[in-house]
């Protein structure tokens, strides 16, 4: 590995996306992931996320087409190893970060953005999210970050 890396990982509305403008504002190149959850309102191909489909997905697996990639919400995410060698930034999931061999981890810096709830479910609602939604996010997302303990920064500003 040549170069040194930023890995953004938080629950959800956490502010993720937030950090990776200011970062690419800044020159930081960062990947683009591939995922099989469909497109939200204002994302766009090759831009937010490489959407693929199931079957694809599946195949780039067996073909070992990944750095990493978890399933998360049902869903497919991953890393394509050629992104892994030429980007700077990334945003991972807590099980994606566990595939970071140990060698390439130690020029990764992981950034954990963790607002408080109130915030995050302020800013689930903004997006749409039911009541219901937000509480199983919530939920899921606590049980997910409970023992998340590989990072070396934690963000907890509710001005974030």
């Amino acid at each position: 590995m040549s170069h040194k890396r930023i890995v953004i990982c938080g629950p959800a509305a956490a502010g993720k996306n937030f950090l990776r403008t200011k970062l690419e504002n800044q020159g930081f190149k960062f990947d683009v992931s591939y995922t099989t959850r469909p497109m939200r309102p204002g994302e766009k191909e090759g831009v937010d996320y490489k959407f693929i489909t199931n079957e694809v997905f599946a195949f780039m697996t067996q073909l070992g087409s990944f750095y990493e990639h978890v399933i998360h919400n049902g869903y497919g995410y991953g890393t394509g190893k050629k992104e892994w060698e030429t980007s700077d930034c990334f945003i991972m999931e807590t099980d994606g970060i566990k595939h970071i061999d140990p060698k390439s981890r130690r020029k990764t810096f992981i950034i954990y953005l963790n607002p408080p709830i109130k915030i995050r479910k302020l800013r689930m609602k903004g997006r749409g999210w039911s009541d219901q939604m937000v509480e199983e996010r919530i939920k899921a997302d606590r049980k997910k970050f409970k023992d998340f303990k590989d990072y070396d920064l934690m963000i907890t500003n509710d001005d974030f």
